[in-house]
């Protein structure tokens, strides 16, 4: 049956028919807007197509006043220190015990059938974060739940989901970035992948970009995204990205939002082309070699050229001495066990990032000759792929942290390894004979 937690035989359905329909958290996070918050509890009571209501958490972000709410809403509240939407969320939803979690902002009002579409999305599908479609209006002053004026949607959304089949289509690699597809103030996921990913990160301060974060370490830990039109909620005004793109401030918060992805988001997408960052996009753990002297050390070498990586070297290898001294000021290698990326994930530990590939350098070669991306598209969905040379040896495991959790939380079988002759994508094997391998000449070119 695979490790869902027990989850398979129970519906998520909303037809009483079913059985018991699983518990729901709806999360608002609040500040200072009554009148909204009114119209969108409002909405969430007029729900249709639902066996029981959702429970209706307000996270308020230190408004100077507290919002006003019927009493079967709940209300959790925490201190004004700047812009805290991230932590707002994250507070919401420890507030409740739902077995899903849906969030909505604090300006955006659900449709009648909004919660019903994304719960049809969700069932039994324990391991899926689902964006409903936010769409654009400005609304009356009295309670309403549909605007009176309805403004043009931004072309970015239809597009970026029509290139990815509603978020289920990735092409393997770094570029797709399906995560840039969701929204914090249409989304919904079970409560398990919620607590594997870490959840919404309180640490962050500031406008944006949460709601990446949240999505890519949902598919880190084995998640999958999934885009539902059908579920739809209305923005009240126009959308950000229309405010003032020429505003002096308006840049100026992409840009503040820009610079914070790069160190939470472990992709291409996110960061300056060969930055050291404290999650690399790959990580190398060189094991010991056989025989000989430098062969370690010149894979070390080999290594760094690609930038973004980190590179452990066992302790044990007859080169420490020389790795030690060759990169004692770069913090990209450094003599140590093999980090805890490679252990399967656990809930209740805040949020985990891990770099995007893991490799197991088992005997050492010239593994930076190839193209880290390249190496990212040739890796499996589940399992992993190896790196063989000529007589069948395995020069290195490598496999995606996704595939990792795809086998450890959520029951995925792997096949036999992907096999890859080594010379096929020009990485050659540095010599261990009892000679061992001339430094100067690896790192002299000659």
């Amino acid at each position: 049956m695979g490790r869902l937690g027990g989850m398979s035989g129970r519906r998520m359905g909303v037809d009483p028919a079913f059985g018991d329909p699983m518990s729901v958290d709806v999360v608002i996070p609040y500040y200072r807007d009554q009148r909204m918050l009114d119209r969108i509890v409002a909405a969430l009571a007029r729900q249709t197509g639902l066996a029981r209501p959702p429970r209706v958490i307000v996270a308020d972000d230190g408004s100077p006043t507290p919002p006003t709410v019927p009493p079967e809403v709940t209300v959790v509240r925490q201190d004004d220190r700047g812009f805290r939407a991230s932590a707002a969320r994250h507070l919401g939803a420890s507030a409740g015990d739902g077995e899903v979690i849906l969030f909505l902002d604090g300006d955006t009002v659900p449709a009648p059938g909004y919660v019903a579409a994304l719960l049809a999305a969700l069932d039994q599908s324990p391991d899926l974060l689902v964006v409903g479609r936010r769409r654009y209006g400005r609304f009356a002053a009295a309670d309403v739940s549909e605007p009176i004026e309805v403004l043009p949607d931004p072309a970015w959304p239809a597009s970026f989901y029509a290139g990815t089949d509603d978020l289920t289509r990735d092409d393997g690699g770094w570029n797709a970035g399906l995560w840039r597809g969701v929204l914090s103030a249409v989304c919904g996921l079970h409560r398990r992948l919620y607590d594997l990913a870490g959840g919404f990160d309180p640490r962050i301060v500031g406008y944006g970009g949460e709601d990446w974060d949240l999505a890519w370490r949902c598919e880190q830990v084995g998640g999958r995204l999934r885009y539902v039109p059908g579920a739809v909620a209305w923005h009240d005004g126009p959308d950000w990205s229309g405010r003032g793109e020429d505003d002096p401030g308006h840049v100026a918060q992409k840009n503040a939002e820009t610079a914070r992805l790069a160190r939470l988001i472990v992709s291409p997408l996110t960061r300056p082309s060969g930055g050291i960052f404290g999650v690399p996009l790959v990580a190398v753990h060189v094991h010991a070699g056989e025989r000989g002297s430098g062969a370690d050390a010149a894979a070390c070498a080999s290594l760094v050229c690609w930038g973004d990586v980190s590179v452990t070297a066992d302790p044990a290898s007859s080169d420490a001495a020389e790795i030690a001294e060759l990169f004692g000021a770069d913090p990209r290698v450094r003599l140590a066990a093999r980090p805890r990326w490679w252990e399967p994930a656990s809930q209740g530990a805040g949020p985990r990032r891990r770099p995007e590939v893991l490799i197991d350098l088992l005997r050492p070669c010239a593994l930076g000759a190839l193209d880290p991306g390249r190496l990212r598209a040739l890796c499996p969905p589940v399992g992993m792929l190896t790196l063989d040379d000529d007589e069948g040896r395995v020069l290195a495991r490598i496999r995606t942290s996704r595939a990792l959790a795809r086998e450890h939380l959520w029951g995925d079988r792997p096949g036999e390894p992907v096999v890859i002759h080594a010379a096929d994508l020009g990485v050659t094997r540095f010599s261990a004979d009892d000679a061992g391998v001339r430094l100067e000449r690896i790192l002299g070119g000659w």
